[in-house]
């Protein structure tokens, strides 16, 4: 996967290994450079200081808060990943961006192979991602869920669409608070540097869990029901 990312000229960036097979893998689109890392060198220098994938932003850990509460029950496990592995500015991620799954396409499975039980669940974030492996021999079923980025925003509208009651009870029942107690728990089993963790957990005290970010959850938390049932 290094060797990969780094022939087209990205940073490879991985993800935190899962402490045995996981029950439900997560696949999103690319890792994007800009915010955690400002160029190419600050983010090779991070990597090898031990920054990993889905561990910045206030959107990676509702991700994995969603993932804990809503899909997996209590003994089971999931795993986050991308389906390239080369982080890149998002304006040009798009450029040529078939071809370069196509290349990445056997790693992924190879990942899977390796991390996930036969039986596991797939979750494809974002439309991208799952417009992509539907057209491929991908031999396992996936469930498709919207992406996390603000970008999507006009879909967490959509999904809360019907469902306005609902949502209005759900919201009381998630906080900040929650989210942070979940950052806490993964970057301690991700085992990054403290320096990295605190840094990150600072940040997160600092945001707010906002409508549109629990309309996000709520999206996750009526996606995730029946695969978790």
């Amino acid at each position: 996967m290094k060797a990969l990312a780094e022939s087209e000229g990205n940073v490879f960036l991985p993800n935190i290994e899962p402490e045995g097979p996981v029950q439900y893998v997560l696949i999103c689109m690319e890792p994007s450079l800009g915010r955690w890392a400002r160029s190419k060198d600050e983010a090779r220098s991070k990597v090898e200081a031990g920054f990993r994938n889905f561990l910045f932003s206030t959107e990676d850990f509702i991700l994995h808060f969603c993932a804990r509460r809503y899909l997996c029950k209590p003994e089971e496990r999931y795993h986050i990943t991308d389906l390239s592995k080369g982080a890149m500015r998002v304006e040009g991620a798009s450029h040529a961006r078939a071809e370069r799954y196509d290349r990445w396409f056997p790693l992924l499975l190879e990942e899977i192979d390796l991390v996930a039980h036969p039986n596991a669940g797939i979750v494809t974030v974002g439309k991208v991602v799952s417009g992509y492996l539907g057209q491929r021999d991908f031999r396992r079923p996936f469930t498709p869920v919207i992406h996390y980025s603000g970008q999507a925003g006009p879909a967490r509208n959509r999904g809360i669409a019907g469902r306005e009651a609902s949502f209005l009870s759900f919201m009381e029942s998630v906080s900040r608070e929650d989210v942070v107690a979940t950052a806490e728990e993964v970057l301690k089993a991700s085992l990054v540097p403290a320096s990295i963790a605190d840094d990150t957990l600072a940040r997160l005290a600092r945001s707010q869990l906002t409508t549109s970010r629990k309309k996000l959850i709520f999206n996750y938390m009526v996606a995730f029901g029946p695969m978790r049932s």
